[in-house]
């Protein structure tokens, strides 16, 4: 069953040029009805510190920019998805707070897929965390772009990372539309812990032969991240297998906490070299 409705959060034209070229031909070959959402919070609370001190006309002058700008990215936004073929809508949301990734999720309930750029250091020197907060508000699969790199095709080459968890598990079965296109799906287990009734192992042979199932063919596999890092091991595994996917499982609340082999996402989502694709 493919994607048929994706919603992409696009902060900027330079991240939505980006984010563009990996999605609008996920959007084109699952036929998706694709959602461009652009969100402003409005300008005092952008400045929250010196808010009571910023005169009127600077935050006359600072929403005539913002909207300025936000015209100028809906142009570019129906321009590069007219010329892809792609059906498109474009939303554009004032609110009166500075938590963007709350009405993200509130707007990307109803969607298949959701897409949006790994997380990145703000004018601050903090790191928004946009994605998992989405993936643990919405309960959607989430799919996440590196700033660095071209990712012209997705899910060809995919790879799970599996630890026998629900987390996993529902990643996996969120990522049916990109699994059952892949031409090479590996199910990935480092450093496998069996639980009382539990054989991870085992689990991944029984997943692939789930997943075959459903038309995609996988290949169950187990590592040892020996010297390594578990983050090290598996960033390593994914240029190995020359793959444009990772599928991975995530939990928490408001915020991404422990996940995946026991607390590692946060690296792999710093580091990411390749689009990867989580649940919650």
């Amino acid at each position: 069953m493919p994607y048929k409705t994706i919603l992409t959060y696009l902060p900027d034209i330079k991240t939505a040029s980006h984010l563009l070229d990996a999605v609008l031909p996920i959007a084109r070959e699952h036929d998706a009805h694709l959602i461009g959402l652009h969100i402003v919070p409005r300008v005092p609370v952008m400045f929250v510190v010196a808010a009571a001190e910023i005169p009127l006309s600077v935050i006359q002058h600072q929403e005539d920019i913002l909207a300025r700008e936000a015209d100028a990215l809906h142009k570019h936004f129906e321009l590069l998805c007219k010329n892809a073929g792609v059906k498109a809508e474009w939303r554009h949301n004032k609110i009166e707070h500075p938590d963007m990734a709350s009405e993200i999720a509130s707007q990307a309930l109803c969607c298949d897929l959701i897409a949006t750029a790994q997380s990145e250091v703000d004018e601050f020197g903090l790191q928004t965390d946009i994605p998992s907060h989405i993936a643990t508000e919405t309960g959607r699969p989430v799919l996440i772009i590196p700033r660095s790199g071209q990712f012209p095709t997705i899910g060809k080459h995919t790879v799970i990372a599996w630890n026998a968890s629900k987390e996993a598990t529902r990643a996996t079965f969120d990522a049916l539309p990109f699994l059952q296109r892949a031409k090479t799906l590996k199910i990935l287990a480092i450093d496998p812990k069996c639980r009382s009734g539990y054989d991870s192992i085992a689990l991944g042979d029984e997943l692939a032969l789930c997943l075959a199932r459903r038309n995609a063919k996988a290949e169950a596999d187990v590592t040892t991240s020996g010297p390594l890092s578990v983050s090290d091991e598996l960033l390593s595994k994914l240029t190995d297998e020359k793959c444009d996917l990772l599928v991975m499982g995530c939990y928490g609340h408001s915020r991404l906490r422990e996940t995946l082999f026991g607390g590692v996402t946060k690296t792999l989502l710093d580091r990411m070299t390749v689009p990867v694709l989580m649940s919650h």
